[in-house]
């Protein structure tokens, strides 16, 4: 996410939820979090928000999106997927599975839906662990 801020891909990004401090940034994702993906009795799943503020992309999304097209340009995503994947599956011994749903978020309600002005993309990814 770094990488994408200093590259002006965005100007900002959050980790997790802006209502919660305690699980926000680095402190993301915590031991709890870790034992639910590693136990051995079942299917566990972590759940996390990231929040990215102006995306290059934001503009050519949201027509692309609006016109009914399967295909958006996303890069946070796919590469946020890609790379817990790949580290969840070296560190923690076994292998995860990660999805993702994004949304567009305007900070001001309007009651007309014409006058929707987004300025965040919002995912909502779900870890698991594989089968």
């Amino acid at each position: 996410l770094d990488l994408f801020q200093s590259t002006k891909y965005c100007s900002a990004y959050r980790l997790g939820d802006k209502n919660d401090e305690e699980r926000t940034g680095l402190k993301v994702f915590d031991a709890l979090d870790d034992e639910e993906i590693i136990s051995p009795n079942g299917v566990g799943s972590v759940n996390c928000l990231v929040s990215v503020f102006n995306p290059a992309t934001l503009g050519g999304a949201l027509q692309i999106t609006g016109e009914g097209s399967r295909f958006a340009p996303d890069f946070v995503g796919p590469t946020l997927a890609a790379v817990w994947e790949r580290v969840g599956s070296v560190d923690k011994g076994s292998s995860v599975f990660v999805s993702f749903e994004s949304y567009f978020v305007d900070p001001v309600y309007r009651p007309n839906p014409k006058d929707f002005f987004p300025d965040e993309r919002l995912y909502q990814f779900t870890i698991s662990k594989k089968n």
